[in-house]
């Protein structure tokens, strides 16, 4: 059994996933809020810090969600 610490709040937790499950929920909220934006928006936005001051989702988590499997296409985006 592997013990990994939380991206998002440092807990040790022994399940799989990017984050402990006391975060799930609220990092998959952020992760569809994340999404939603950069789909109505497009490449008509600037930056990753303007995505942060529209959506309020830190730069740090949102840093940490291009990280993420299966959004690859977003990556390319904030090159």
């Amino acid at each position: 059994m592997e013990v990994t610490r939380c991206s998002r709040c440092g807990a040790f937790y022994t399940s799989g996933g990017y984050v402990c499950p006391k975060c799930t929920e609220k990092d998959n909220i952020e992760l569809s809020t994340f999404k939603n934006f950069v789909e109505k928006n497009g490449v008509e936005v600037p930056s990753l810090n303007q995505i942060s001051i529209s959506t309020g989702i830190s730069e740090k988590n949102l840093n940490r969600f291009l990280t993420y499997d299966g959004l690859e296409g977003y990556k390319k985006l904030f090159k």
